[in-house]
């Protein structure tokens, strides 16, 4: 009896510890205010005052199944993710950022790392943020399903995410401390930025997941699988007399 009430105590202790400080959520999203619409898969861990956060570019990448259609944009370059909806006082230690991910060929890693910094704001509580080098930008994840054209030659060095299924390999992540305040990011909302950086003066895109602070709506949808198709006619199934086809379809809404 003793040692049950042991491993209860020690049960409590590590659910209360975790529903205090530690959390996980995930988003697949797509839309935005600007003249294109991008998209990005974006999932955060938090464990006490250590935040986890790992990125995909997904504008115009049918692989991941929750791309874009094909023929859309595929150049945006998402170069800021902001937090807010948060609790009150919470901030980021600005220098504990650390990056790494795959990066476009030709880039150089060490430079792609250094285009990105953490940022404390007000009303967003505060952003892994590009670090802007006058006149262009540094700093980006750009998709690896950009066509030729889509994306400017270097500088700038950018992070890429592949045109492929998502995967554990592929994503950009993002590893930063906060001062330890109590957050919970599945509670809390994402902003993302990208940017169309060919173009003069560059177009800008913003992504909100709810609300934001002054009160305009979410310009953010939460996008389901492609289309999935699978056709049944192998020579064993129609030795035994029969090909099954079977489609399912699943419409994906966009905020251009």
């Amino acid at each position: 009896m003793r040692k049950i009430a042991a491993v209860l105590a020690l049960l409590a202790i590590a659910g209360t510890t975790t529903a205090r400080a530690d959390g996980f959520k995930s988003y697949r999203i797509c839309g935005g205010t600007g003249a294109f619409t991008m998209c990005a898969a974006v999932d955060i861990t938090v464990s006490g005052s250590n935040v986890t956060m790992r990125v995909w570019n997904l504008d115009q990448n049918l692989g991941a199944t929750f791309g874009q259609a094909a023929g859309t944009f595929g150049g945006g370059v998402i170069d800021g993710i902001g937090f807010y909806n948060l609790p009150a006082g919470i901030q980021v230690n600005t220098g504990s950022l650390s990056v790494n991910g795959p990066v476009r060929a030709g880039d150089n890693l060490a430079s792609a790392q250094n285009g990105w910094n953490l940022r404390n704001f007000g009303s967003v509580a505060f952003a892994v943020d590009f670090r802007a080098t006058s006149p262009t930008h540094n700093g980006g994840i750009s998709s690896g399903c950009a066509t030729a054209g889509q994306l400017p030659g270097t500088p700038p060095n950018l992070f890429e995410s592949p045109c492929t299924g998502i995967n554990s390999s592929g994503w950009v992540t993002f590893n930063f401390t906060t001062n330890g305040t109590v957050w919970d990011p599945s509670t809390s909302a994402i902003s993302i930025r990208s940017h169309n950086l060919t173009t003069n003066p560059i177009e800008t895109n913003e992504c909100w997941t709810a609300t934001s602070p002054n009160g305009l709506p979410s310009t953010c949808t939460t996008i389901t699988p492609e289309p999935v198709s699978m056709t049944l006619l192998a020579t064993g199934l129609a030795g035994m007399g029969g090909a099954g086809f079977f489609r399912r379809r699943k419409n994906k809404n966009q905020v251009s």
